[in-house]
C-alpha cells in the first residue's frame, strides 16, 4: 500500500472545515433494525469504573442473585437502538453539511440486516441510499464484522438470505464462495470493521490468531480495514500496521448507536459512494478526519448511548416509546418478547431496575458527563484518546509520530 494515499488528521478541540474536499462519507451507523446482544453488560460493568452506575448495578445484580439464587442470563436477551433510519440519516447529513460544508454520502450497517436502507428508498424515495449490512462471520471460533457497503439492490434479499445461511452454518468454502460473488460488484465495498475488537472474549492470542487466518484466507475480497469510531485510540493505533501488512486501505467508521453522530468520517473528492468505492477499491487513497468528540473517552461515550438507549422516546410510534420496548428477552425458552410483554402483564419491573435507570439517563446527559470527565480527569483514572494530530502515510514516517504500537 502507498502510505502517502492514506492519512488520518485528527481535529482535537473545534470541527473545522478540511480545504480540498467536496464529500464527507458516513459509513456505519447503526439504527433500530439493529439486534444488539446483552451479554457484553456485566463485561462492561466490570471493566469500566463509571461513578455510581458501575458500583449500583454490581450491587443489585448480587442482591439478585441472593435473592433468587441464580444469576441474570444476559444471552437470552437483545436491544434495538431508539434511532430510526430517517433520523440516523439526517444526524449524519446534518453534521456534514452544516459542520464541514461537505456534500454527504451515508452508509448505514445494521446488524445483518438491511432494513434501513429498503426503508430510506422505498418509504422515503431516497434511490441513492446504499443498500448496506454489517455482516457476522463466524470463523475459526472467532466472530468477525464485516461491513458490506452499497450491494446491487435488485440482488440484495437473496445475498442476505445466503449471508445468514452462512452466519448460522459456517463453512470456510462458503464463506470464500460469497466474498467472491461480493466482490465481483464492482461498486460494492467491503470492509473488515474493528479487527482488534474481541467480541466474543475469546483468549487475546486466539483473537489475534483467528484474525491472521482469516485475513490470510480472505484478503483477496477485503478492500479495506476499519478504523473505528467507538474504539479506544490504543486499540485504533494498531491498525495501520495491519493495513500495511496486509497490503489494504483504511476507512473511518463511526460505529454510532444512540443519538450523537459519527465521530470518524472520510473525506474524498468524489461525489458519489460508487466513486468513493473506486477510490477505495482501484486507487487504495482515503483521507480521514478524525471529529474533536472522539476525545471523549469511550466509557463516557458508551455512558451516552446507554442513556439514549434507556430513555423515552414520546415521539417515537407507539411500541417503541419505552426502554422496555426496546428490549427483548427470551425467557425460558417462551420465544422473544419486549420486556413490557413480560412486565406489562402483571409481573412488574423488578424494583430495583428504575433506579438504575434513572442514574443511567441522568449521568448520560451532556451535562453530567462533562463534570464525570473532569472527574476522571482529575483522579488520573483514563488517558485521553489522545492530545496531538496524527497523519499517517506522511514524509516523516508513521514510526516518527507514534502511530504504530512499539
Amino acid at each position: 500500500m502507498n502510505q502517502a494515499r492514506c492519512q488520518i488528521h485528527r481535529q482535537t478541540k473545534a470541527i473545522q472545515e478540511v480545504p480540498g474536499y467536496c464529500t464527507g462519507v458516513s459509513l456505519h451507523s447503526h439504527t433500530h433494525h439493529s439486534k444488539e446482544n446483552l451479554d457484553f453488560l456485566p463485561h462492561y460493568i466490570n471493566y469500566h469504573q463509571i461513578p455510581v452506575v458501575s458500583q449500583l448495578v454490581r450491587s443489585e445484580l448480587k442482591r439478585y442473585r441472593e435473592r433468587s439464587g441464580k444469576t441474570i442470563d444476559f444471552q437470552q436477551a437483545y436491544w434495538v437502538p431508539p434511532m430510526s433510519a430517517s433520523f440516523v440519516l439526517a444526524s449524519e447529513q446534518r453534521q456534514i453539511e452544516e459542520k464541514l460544508g461537505l456534500a454527504a454520502v451515508v452508509s448505514i450497517t445494521d446488524h445483518d440486516s438491511i432494513g434501513a436502507p429498503l426503508e430510506l428508498r422505498e418509504k422515503h424515495a431516497i434511490a441513492t441510499m446504499p443498500v448496506s449490512v454489517e455482516w457476522s462471520i463466524p470463523f475459526a471460533g472467532n466472530v468477525f464484522h464485516l461491513g458490506i457497503h452499497q450491494l446491487p439492490p435488485d440482488r440484495a434479499p437473496l445475498l442476505m438470505q445466503q449471508m445468514a445461511t452462512y452466519t448460522a452454518q459456517p463453512s470456510e468454502p462458503s464463506l470464500c464462495d460469497l466474498l467472491a460473488v461480493l466482490d465481483s460488484f464492482p461498486e460494492t465495498l467491503i470492509v473488515l470493521n474493528h479487527p482488534f475488537c474481541n467480541f466474543v472474549r475469546v483468549p487475546a492470542g486466539q483473537h489475534r490468531s483467528s484474525l491472521q487466518q482469516f485475513l490470510t484466507r480472505c484478503r483477496q475480497w477485503v478492500h479495506a480495514v476499519e478504523l473505528n469510531g467507538m474504539r479506544p485510540w490504543k486499540e485504533n493505533q494498531m491498525v495501520p500496521g495491519l493495513a500495511e501488512e496486509y497490503g489494504l486501505p483504511m476507512v473511518a467508521g463511526g460505529d454510532r448507536h444512540g443519538s450523537r453522530p459519527n465521530t470518524m468520517l472520510n473525506l474524498t473528492q468524489a461525489a458519489t459512494m460508487s466513486e468513493f468505492v473506486e477510490d477505495i477499491r482501484e486507487h487504495q487513497r482515503n483521507y480521514i478526519l478524525v471529529l474533536p468528540e472522539y476525545e471523549e473517552p469511550v466509557c463516557m461515550r458508551e455512558l451516552a448511548t446507554a442513556a439514549d438507549v434507556l430513555r423515552r422516546y414520546p415521539h417515537n410510534p407507539p411500541g417503541t416509546r419505552r426502554f422496555t420496548d426496546r428490549v427483548f428477552a427470551n425467557v425460558q425458552g417462551y420465544s422473544w418478547h419486549p420486556l413490557s410483554f413480560y412486565w406489562d402483564g402483571g409481573s412488574g419491573c423488578p424494583r430495583w431496575l428504575p433506579p438504575i435507570i434513572g442514574t443511567v439517563v441522568a449521568l448520560g446527559g451532556n451535562k453530567s458527563r462533562a463534570v464525570i470527565r473532569k472527574l476522571l480527569m482529575l483522579s488520573g483514572e483514563y488517558e485521553r484518546a489522545g492530545k496531538s494530530t496524527h497523519e499517517y502515510g506522511s514524509e516523516a514516517g508513521a514510526d516518527n509520530m507514534g502511530f504504530y504500537p512499539r
